[in-house]
């Protein structure tokens, strides 16, 4: 009920007297504590690759080599910013495409990236670059390559030769020999090698796995690696936060920093790779040979005319 008595001594929660204040968040202060945290991340913008497509809605790219394309994507470094993963999982699930590996961590951005290069003494540089702008499927790595961001993976191949064998993430070392079908081990620098690229290249004196003479395909073999992980960003759980902020004495809206999910690279995997079997169709500059032509004598149809002649008469 409305209108009820006051009970004990009435106190103001905002006192009425007070001064009137207006309240902000400290934007770089909070950035200072990210970064202080964070390592240094290299960003690559992802966009559509129109490369070898007719129309829009064309999937296939059959007439030329398209080396540059990964995912359906070209990725162009844009710049380097330092931010703080905060945890990164792994676990397997079982999918309808077979065994997932999410690896999800979460991203606590700047706003800015990094300026390269500054002349400063005493200035490094950090969250004093251009804004950075994130979309779903940009492709992150971390900078500092003796970081350690090494992730152990195992897979079975098909033994393909006469060329590099790809793997599903470029090999760093390998942990374990090669093992094929028939429990035949095969020996780095003897039997093949580990290619810049990570792919495995066999050794044309050395022993290989060969072709299975029941299917004709190369044979089955398995392989234990180590590789350098890299990251997709799948979500912007933060993305247009504005706040306002007081600047000399002007209030004036601020964007704040995105917040993003990321997960390794464990299933984009789509490269065209530029082999013998994709290549550059070109239309040949002399005209095809002349049919052989019918003469009046080949393929002869006999008609037997007696029929008619008896129906005229």
């Amino acid at each position: 009920m409305s209108d009820r008595k006051a009970k004990g001594l009435q106190i103001d929660t905002i006192p009425r007297y007070a001064p009137q204040i207006q309240e902000s968040f400290d934007l770089d202060r909070l950035e200072a504590f990210v970064t202080g945290l964070g390592v240094d991340w290299i960003h690559y913008r992802a966009m559509p690759s129109p490369i070898g497509k007719n129309d829009r809605g064309s999937l296939r790219r059959n007439d030329g080599v398209d080396t540059i394309t990964s995912n359906g994507m070209i990725y162009k470094a844009a710049g380097q910013f330092t931010a703080t993963m905060t945890d990164n999982a792994r676990e397997q699930k079982q999918g309808a495409s077979g065994v997932l590996d999410p690896s999800e961590g979460r991203l606590v951005m700047p706003r800015f990236y990094n300026k390269i290069g500054i002349q400063n003494p005493g200035d490094d540089g950090v969250a004093e670059g251009e804004r950075i702008y994130l979309a779903p499927g940009d492709r992150l790595y971390i900078a500092d390559k003796d970081a350690d961001t090494f992730v152990a993976n195992y897979q079975e191949m098909d033994y393909e030769e006469d060329i590099d064998n790809e793997p599903m993430f470029p090999i760093v070392k390998l942990q374990e020999k090669i093992l094929d079908s028939r429990n035949i081990e095969y020996t780095q620098g003897v039997d093949f090698n580990i290619t810049p690229q990570g792919n495995i290249s066999w050794i044309s004196g050395g022993n290989n796995p060969g072709i299975d003479p029941t299917t004709g395909k190369g044979r089955v073999y398995s392989i234990r690696y180590i590789y350098r992980a890299f990251y997709y960003v799948t979500s912007l759980p933060k993305e247009v936060r504005v706040t306002n902020v007081t600047t000399g004495g002007i209030r004036a809206p601020s964007r704040m920093p995105y917040y993003a999910t990321i997960v390794r690279e464990y299933i984009f995997h789509q490269k065209n790779r530029g082999d013998k079997t994709n290549t550059i169709k070109v239309s040949p500059r002399t005209d095809a040979a002349p049919q052989k032509s019918i003469g009046p004598n080949e393929f002869a149809i006999s008609v037997d005319m007696t029929a008619i002649a008896k129906e005229e008469d």
